[in-house]
């Protein structure tokens, strides 16, 4: 059912150690059902792309392009080029650590299809990662999903397939870093697209080094939390302005009940209260004609 409709975009930053061993797992997947692999070197210091031009040589029926920024990107800006340079009707994203097993491909393709989805997510159920990342994860996903009222279980997963044509369309709001995977998950659920999840496997990684860590985690919350204000600001500033409201309350309201009337502190989160909730009815109306004329893309 695959046969010459899917790509598989691989970003690249110093990958090595994993890349050749990655392309290696997959020229027989490749050759069975004509898929076009992009590899996407991120500017990487190191001998990547020497690696993948001897593969290209020494593997000619391997149907392989290779994309090479002069400079890094960032993992969203790698993920941009090898998805806006795929030409079939379904793209998969994968990552050059050799945590994907290409086994999980069709399940993924016949989840989209069963479902008629728009997006399927490699949910990975929290394996593969350490206890304090998994515990960062959580808490992003739980605040997106009180902000977004979006459910999936697995926003930042590498593993994703999508229609081309859809996630094309939307590539122009995402960032270049790493939250571009919560981001384009965020958008498909923004523009009532339908996501689905399907559970994978991955294994631990064997060689390189990941270029994930503390600053990666801080740089996704503050992200998620732009992500919120761009695109859900009521909810935001509404939960804020409830917030003061009742601090105004809980403050003000002993000097009310023995006569002294408002406090100049109370006045303040009052007002606050009032300015935030105000300001989120203008920023929402202000991201709704953002997005006015976004160009809805389905599949027949």
């Amino acid at each position: 059912m695959m046969h010459s409709k899917l790509s598989i975009v691989i970003p690249a930053y110093n990958e090595s150690a994993s890349i050749i061993q990655v392309l290696e797992e997959m020229i027989l997947f490749v050759a069975e059902f004509n898929i076009h692999v992009l590899v996407v070197n991120d500017g990487s210091k190191d001998d990547t792309l020497q690696r993948l031009q001897q593969f290209k040589i020494n593997n000619p029926n391997f149907s392989l392009q290779i994309i090479s920024h002069s400079q890094n990107r960032g993992y969203g800006g790698a993920l941009k080029s090898g998805i806006l340079h795929a030409k079939t009707e379904y793209v998969v994203t994968m990552d050059a650590d050799g945590q994907h097993r290409m086994e999980d491909l069709p399940k993924l393709y016949q989840r989209m299809k069963l479902e008629g989805a728009d997006l399927c997510i490699g949910n990975r159920n929290f394996k593969g990662s350490s206890f304090s990342r998994n515990v960062i994860k959580k808490m992003v996903l739980y605040f997106v999903r009180k902000a977004t009222g979006i459910e999936v279980s697995d926003l930042n997963s590498g593993m994703k397939m999508y229609k081309t044509a859809i996630v094309k369309s939307l590539l122009k709001y995402t960032p270049n870093g790493m939250p571009f995977s919560d981001t384009i998950v965020l958008l498909h659920h923004q523009f009532r697209y339908k996501i689905v999840e399907e559970d994978i496997d991955i294994r631990a990684r064997e060689n390189g080094v990941s270029t994930i860590n503390y600053k990666t985690a801080i740089y996704t919350i503050v992200e998620v939390a732009n992500i919120i204000i761009n695109f859900f600001p009521f909810k935001f500033f509404f939960y804020i302005s409830v917030l003061l409201f009742v601090l105004s309350i809980i403050w003000g309201l002993p000097l009310v009940l023995i006569g002294k009337g408002l406090s100049t502190g109370t006045s303040f989160l009052l007002l606050a209260s009032l300015n935030f909730f105000f300001f989120g009815i203008i920023l929402e109306n202000v991201v709704r004609s953002r997005f006015e004329h976004y160009t809805y893309v389905k599949e027949p």
